[in-house]
């Protein structure tokens, strides 16, 4: 079966509405044939398929227009024939001219639409390439091939290429071609041809290429295989005016079962390595906590520290005061002793236990201090 998909459907027989079989065309580079007038219009136009062609065979006409030599000779004739003034006479004369020049102006000028180069012909010859324009040439020389400019894209799909550990690969590869030598692509090769010629040099350079890559590396295939695919193609096409300008894989498919097993385990790795990052981060997470457990139990310890070094020094300075200065010391002592008994001397319910002789003094001095306050 055929690699391509549009030969595949050439293959099939398509049935028509009156009965007739007919067989759908596959070809990507094609041609037509217009009259010089029309060449433009052909050169753009699309067919049932959707190609545009490439090259447009201009079609032959007669060296002059009959229709308009024959209306110089009426003309001429009347003015000779006819007795007729001066101006009349001459205006008959000017027209029979302009009507030659009319018959013989289709070979006096040649027209190149635009986006395309003209090939002529001299004495059978090919003369030279026209650019697109208008161009004034001898009534000898011919207008013959209108050929487009722009760069085209080929499709060159391969199925089933068993690869270097024997598996089958399907390859899409688009190539961009161009036109370097336009007498070349007309004169050494026809349109049809050169399209069997792509296709089967092309296919033979991917299959060579898939054959020598793993399956599992072919679908890496980047710049590398596609200048070595080019390369190889733009060889076979030098000959023909054509060059391979670039090559660009839009497909490389495994078979399905091996598609999805390397889903599959691509989607494990993806799930492991997930799993790893959520594992490395409960780590962290674990090992910042017990950092800052230990970083509040260093602080909480030199808080202590430093309270019991504060509560150190104080008790130092107080005994220091307390040696310094005994008598201010006792008196302080005794002073708050007084000022705690004037609190308890009226309250009725307070006991206290004396514990010696001063005390008791002092509590009674209170309680008659505020008794006389009363009176």
């Amino acid at each position: 079966m055929s690699d391509d998909p549009s030969r595949a459907l050439a293959a099939q027989d398509a049935q028509s509405t009156d009965g007739v079989v007919g067989t759908r065309p596959w070809v990507q580079i094609t041609e037509t044939t217009a009259l010089q007038a029309d060449a433009a219009e052909a050169l753009e136009t699309a067919d049932a398929y959707g190609r545009v062609p490439v090259v447009v065979r201009v079609r032959r006409i007669a060296p002059i227009r009959v229709e308009a030599i024959l209306g110089a000779v009426i003309l001429l004739a009347c003015a000779v024939v006819l007795p007729v003034g001066i101006e009349l006479r001459g205006l008959l004369l000017l027209g029979a001219v302009a009507a030659i020049l009319l018959g013989i102006a289709n070979r006096l000028i040649i027209r190149v639409p635009a986006g395309s180069v003209g090939l002529v012909m001299r004495g059978g010859k090919h003369r030279t390439t026209l650019p697109n324009g208008i161009h004034r040439v001898a009534p000898n020389v011919l207008l013959s091939h209108i050929i487009t400019t722009r760069e085209l894209g080929f499709d060159v799909p391969v199925t089933q290429v068993p690869s270097a550990d024997g598996v089958g690969i399907t390859v899409d590869a688009l190539l961009t071609l161009g036109i370097v030598d336009h007498a070349k692509l007309v004169y050494n090769i026809t349109t049809g041809d050169l399209d069997q010629l792509l296709h089967a040099t092309a296919q033979d350079a991917v299959r060579a290429l898939v054959r020598s890559t793993a399956a599992l590396d072919a679908l890496d295939f980047g710049d590398a295989a596609a200048e070595g695919l080019r390369t190889a193609i733009d060889a076979k096409l030098a000959t023909y005016g054509v060059v391979c300008r670039n090559v660009t894989f839009t497909r490389i498919q495994l078979p399905a079962p091996i598609a999805e097993s390397l889903e599959a385990r691509r989607l494990a790795a993806v799930q492991l390595a997930e799993e790893d990052e959520n594992h490395t981060l409960n780590l962290k997470r674990l090992s910042d906590r017990a950092t800052l457990i230990a970083q509040e139990q260093e602080s909480r310890k030199r808080a202590v520290e430093l309270e019991a070094a504060a509560e150190a020094a104080r008790l130092e300075a107080m005994e220091q005061r307390l040696t310094k200065y005994p008598k201010a010391a006792a008196y302080d002592l005794e002073t708050g002793r007084l000022r705690v008994a004037q609190q308890l001397a009226g309250n009725s319910r307070a006991v206290i236990n004396v514990g010696g002789g001063d005390l008791v003094s002092g509590l009674l001095s209170a309680r008659e201090a505020k008794q006389a306050a009363k009176d």
